[in-house]
């Protein structure tokens, strides 16, 4: 086990047996009638928004508290198997209790967004509930409230990697396991600026969805290949036949193509 990870994992929960705990807490969880109903309580929510993420017409603010009040009581049953967001999904609840005191006006989830800290959790298999309003890239620009469950990507030849040649505290690799409408997109990014905030926090985060970026190089590659008729190196079919093994190879590539663009030839601010 590499340094960097062991060092997380003790940031998050202690004892290695403890941290098996944890991961399997949250294991299932885009089944239960908690997640679901969640889901189904943020995709009403945004019918009712404009494009600032607002819900200007009064007629609608009945049924966007009764939606606000159903996303907590599922935040609040779910927040047990996410022990480590704590900070966050109580920030969240807040914030959510704070917008429907204000008339739903242009949301404002500055505190929950600076409680949400995933990058302190890189434990492969670790998941995270996340709830914002926010817009997609690559997807809408519209703020909609979108709710994902997301799960680390983490090996540790990455880690490894990380902690000895291309450091990146700020770098999350993550996969989507379940999403609202907004994620139902070629958008494989979660970053903190998509989110509505009545002010610019430093950032000290970007995630990337290697799960989505892998599996459209295979689809692509496989396709040029056949249409091409090209013999691919045997290391390349490898990858493309084996799903988990391009995830691996695309974290190891956005961590290095990252912390070139930081630190190298093409330096700027990442998130």
């Amino acid at each position: 086990m590499s340094q960097t990870h062991q060092q997380v994992g003790k940031t998050i929960i202690g004892e290695p047996e403890v941290l098996e705990d944890t991961l399997s807490l949250a294991h299932g969880v885009e089944r239960t009638p908690a997640w679901l109903d969640l889901k189904a309580a943020a995709t009403a929510f945004q019918a009712l928004q404009i494009k600032d993420g607002s819900v200007p017409e009064a007629t609608d603010h009945a049924q966007a508290s009764e939606l606000v009040e159903r996303m907590v009581a599922a935040v609040e049953t779910l927040a047990p198997a996410f022990p480590h967001d704590a900070a966050y999904l109580t920030a969240l609840v807040a914030d959510l209790h704070r917008w429907r005191e204000e008339s739903f006006g242009v949301p404002d989830f500055l505190d929950s967004l600076v409680a949400f800290q995933p990058q302190q959790h890189r434990v492969d298999g670790l998941r995270h509930l996340v709830l914002f309003p926010m817009y997609t890239q690559n997807g809408s620009t519209n703020r909609h409230v979108e709710a994902l469950i997301v799960e680390v990507i983490w090996p540790e030849s990455v880690a490894k990697l990380e902690a000895e040649q291309y450091s990146n505290a700020l770098f999350c690799s993550l996969r989507l396991v379940d999403f609202t409408p907004g994620y139902d997109t070629n958008s494989a990014v979660l970053f903190p600026e998509t989110v509505a905030m009545r002010e610019i926090p430093t950032f000290t985060w970007g995630a990337i969805f290697q799960d989505r970026e892998a599996a459209r190089f295979r689809r692509v590659t496989k396709a040029a290949a056949e249409i091409t008729k090209l013999e691919l190196p045997a290391d390349l079919a490898a990858i493309l036949d084996d799903q988990h093994q391009a995830e691996h190879t695309f974290v190891m590539w956005d961590l290095i193509h990252d912390r070139t663009h930081m630190r190298g030839d093409l330096p700027f601010d990442p998130f």
